[in-house]
């Protein structure tokens, strides 16, 4: 055996035995350690309810679905009366024109940059930085495989050469002032072209687009909320008869800011609600987000349960893909110090009254602090501290668990 070989294996059985001498004796100080000590933190809980419900709107669907349409603004965009919401394409060469188009545009309005713009070190520095943001960003969406707008930052990082190299000083500025009057001919045949090949369709209220429509636009209604029953609007959240969504639609319109929750409660909790008050939804999901909305309406009972319609005109965009959706209804929030169920004491008192509270390390010594028990939770207490001088419990006090006698006074080693 070579002597290496014989070192190695010698220096890695003494580290082993040095590392089971370590946890040795930690295993052994932690058990022949009669106190515990563990520091408090502030902690909130929720008094609230898991509850499945319904979004609703006022909207409609916008008709025109056709196989090569393009939609043109974002999902939740607000848009104005009159305003091109999809064009329609007569065929696939009406489509490639249309995408030479914005080549065109683009490669455009690069070239009238390139002719305006002299070469600066400053400028040109300022592209190099941006063309090396734009191609690591272009690498991570390949990467991850997003490429809905591929095309469109390969176009920027195209500009951004052209760009590059009039800094440089290596463009002719002749040679682009042709380049352009190239480029706004072929512009101008091209949308004359387009004009006779595609179609705008346009809507002709305001409102927040959204490109899905799943044919409850005219089921859901707020108008339903009004009268709907207990029974129905379970139903519903369970899918029965759930409609059919339109085939030939370019998505929807929602007309109206507000948007509403609805949901089944047992009339247990809805005891505690008050009609035109705000309550807290922390909704999970597809929009997971906590909002403030309005209890908008509370229904009649039946058979122990009650239809709660909570409303709000706040994040209507991040809600236009939602339809069933889940929440806690939050109904009160607890703030307070969080300690373990193990720390909690009682202590007689001289009256034949009891005091709850836990014992603290002050310095070295032992002090009894007394609480009151908030919430109980699993394996711990929310607890706030009810004395008025140095002695009342603050997050950041350490804690002392023992199975030993502990009083005020008592010096912990």
């Amino acid at each position: 055996m070579k002597q290496g070989t014989v070192v190695t294996r010698v220096v890695i059985l003494l580290l082993l035995a040095a590392v089971l001498v370590y946890l040795g004796v930690y295993l052994w100080q932690g058990l022949s350690d009669p106190y515990q000590l563990i520091v408090t933190y502030a902690y909130e809980m929720d008094d609230d309810l898991p509850i499945d419900g319904v979004v609703v709107r006022e909207e409609e669907t916008i008709p025109g679905r056709a196989a090569l349409a393009e939609v043109l603004p974002r999902e939740g965009e607000k848009i104005r009366a009159g305003t091109a919401v999809a064009v329609i394409y007569q065929d696939e060469s009406a489509l490639n024109d249309r995408r030479r188009v914005r080549a065109v545009e683009t490669e455009l309005e690069q070239v009238r940059y390139a002719m305006q713009v002299g070469g600066s070190q400053s400028d040109a520095k300022e592209l190099d930085g941006q063309l090396v943001q734009d191609l690591a960003q272009l690498r991570t969406d390949v990467s991850v495989g997003a490429l809905d707008d591929l095309e469109e930052r390969g176009a920027d990082i195209r500009g951004l050469v052209v760009k590059r190299t009039v800094e440089a000083g290596s463009g002719d500025v002749s040679q682009l002032q042709a380049a352009a009057e190239q480029l706004e001919s072929e512009l101008a045949a091209l949308n004359a072209a387009s004009a006779r090949t595609t179609r705008r369709v346009a809507v002709e209220r305001g409102g927040t687009f959204s490109g899905l429509a799943d044919g409850y636009e005219t089921l859901l209604t707020p108008q339903l909320l009004e009268s709907v029953s207990a029974d129905e609007l379970e139903a519903l959240c369970r899918g029965a008869d759930a409609p059919a969504a339109p085939a030939d639609s370019l998505g929807k319109l929602i007309t109206d800011a507000t948007w509403r929750f609805a949901a089944v409660l047992p009339d247990e909790d809805t005891q505690r609600l008050v009609e035109g008050r705000g309550y807290d939804l922390a909704f999970s999901g597809d929009f997971n987000a906590e909002l403030n909305m309005t209890l908008e309406r509370l229904g009649p009972l039946e058979d122990g349960r009650r239809v709660a319609v909570f409303s709000s005109d706040r994040c209507l965009n991040q809600v236009t893909l939602c339809r069933f959706v889940s929440a806690r209804l939050i109904f009160e929030r607890h703030t307070g110090v969080r300690i373990p169920d193990r720390a909690l004491r009682v202590r007689d008192n001289d009256d034949g009254t009891t005091t709850p509270g836990v014992y603290t390390l002050v310095g070295r010594q032992v002090e009894f602090k007394p609480i009151e028990i908030i919430r109980e939770g699993d394996g711990f207490y929310l607890v706030r501290g009810t004395a008025t001088n140095r002695k009342v419990l603050r997050p950041g006090d350490t804690l002392v668990l023992s199975n030993q006698e502990l009083y005020d006074g008592k010096v912990v080693a």
